[in-house]
């Protein structure tokens, strides 16, 4: 990578996956402007690497990332200042969702908000049973940002999410994973296998298949049924066209294991 990094940390650990750890613990991996354009530039890099098929994201320390750095936002002295705080941080967040890859949040720790954003940008999360989900910017008098209030009634509802960000109250690991924010819930010492295994299932895949689930389903939010069954037409056409789709019919009636992207 070009620069030194500062604010985070990235790994290739194992084929096809490659790991990115925000790296302030002392900060609680709060978002400060060398985070944005760090993180920024591993998730360009990463997103064109062929290598790459499934990022992670993650955190080091007792939290995943406890939203925008407040140190940051002190310094700035005048509206302009203060804008291009949000606008530097909805940039990332919309860098996170608009990759085309597989994205898996690993939430290490506490998620608070505009960290929150940061996990439901995501397409998958795994969390520590000791991981905390706040979306509390009202605690300091704040409105959501960088999306927050955008993903949340999308994730829980929209009664759930005015609940939630009114009160700016803190839910544990498993209340977080039964409204459908974290998809999966296990002891921190099992965290780092249960994210690789995952990351390996998904990087072994179909990966013709696989971009074409994840556009899917993102493009369902905004629009209706019959321009997205067209979608759907397309890719599937596409799919049955592919090498894998042989494969993975072949594999399912001679009852072994599929072996995608080596023909």
């Amino acid at each position: 990578m070009s620069m030194e990094l500062n604010t985070c940390r990235h790994e290739c650990p194992q084929p096809g996956l490659g790991v990115i750890t925000l790296d302030r613990p002392k900060e609680y991996n709060a978002i400060n402007k060398t985070m944005t354009q760090e993180l920024g530039q591993i998730l360009d890099e990463f997103s064109a690497d062929d290598r790459v098929r499934v990022l992670v994201l993650t955190g080091t320390g007792p939290a995943f990332c406890a939203g925008g750095d407040l140190g940051w936002l002190m310094q700035a002295d005048d509206r302009p200042q203060k804008r291009e705080i949000v606008d530097l941080a909805g940039q990332l967040i919309t860098k996170v969702r608009t990759i085309d890859k597989p994205v898996v949040a690993a939430v290490n720790g506490v998620a608070a908000g505009a960290g929150t954003a940061l996990v439901m940008a995501c397409d998958i999360s795994i969390a520590a049973e000791s991981a905390r989900f706040a979306p509390n910017f009202v605690n300091i008098a704040a409105v959501p940002d960088s999306g927050a209030s955008w993903f949340l009634p999308r994730a829980v509802g929209m009664y759930r999410a005015m609940e939630l960000m009114l009160s700016g109250r803190t839910l544990s690991a498993w209340e977080a994973h039964d409204l459908g924010i974290f998809t999966q819930v296990v002891p921190d010492q099992e965290l780092e296998e249960k994210v690789l295994e995952l990351g390996g299932k998904l990087a072994s895949g179909p990966q013709g298949a696989i971009l074409s689930i994840k556009a899917l389903i993102r493009a369902s939010l905004g629009q209706d049924l019959s321009r997205h069954l067209e979608d759907e037409a397309e890719r599937q056409v596409q799919a049955w066209s592919d090498p894998d789709f042989a494969e993975g019919v072949q594999a399912f009636v001679h009852k072994r294991t599929p072996r995608f992207g080596k023909t």
